[in-house]
């Protein structure tokens, strides 16, 4: 399973319709990909399972990110970050502190927005802290 932000609770949830402002204008309506998890302010961030670093920069919206790569096409996404602790190419243990949470880009407040990707495509992320859930549709099909 992947490791949840500690003492957090979630703010918003996968496939939440979203309507972004600026200045107190909407400018956009879009359907939130992620969970935002909420925690005290600039938590530590743990990498949700072992993996290598291939982005770890601000990225507009989403301000401070980092992705991981798992292999098999699966990519874990954390942004909003207020400090990113590791570089592209570096390789992480699950756990490892990789930087800590913030409101960078376009966020609301201090939070993690935790994000799943396979083969690219966004998918729901509190599926991966369940380890029933990886065993009945990952792990048994792969044995």
């Amino acid at each position: 399973t992947f490791v949840r932000l500690p003492n957090s609770a979630p703010m918003a949830g996968f496939g939440d319709n979203r309507t972004y402002m600026y200045q107190n204008n909407p400018i956009d309506n879009q359907t939130h990909l992620g969970a935002d998890l909420a925690s005290l302010v600039t938590s530590p961030v743990p990498a949700g399972n072992t993996g290598r670093v291939i982005l770890a920069e601000f990225m507009g919206i989403y301000g401070n990110v980092i992705v991981l790569d798992h292999g098999f096409g699966v990519h874990s996404l954390y942004s909003h970050l207020s400090e990113i602790h590791v570089h592209k190419g570096d390789t992480v243990q699950r756990n490892q502190i990789i930087g800590k949470t913030g409101a960078t880009g376009m966020a609301g407040g201090d939070h993690l927005h935790f994000g799943m990707l396979i083969s690219g495509i966004q998918v729901q992320p509190i599926e991966w802290w369940d380890s029933h859930w990886i065993r009945d549709n990952i792990t048994s099909k792969l044995n």
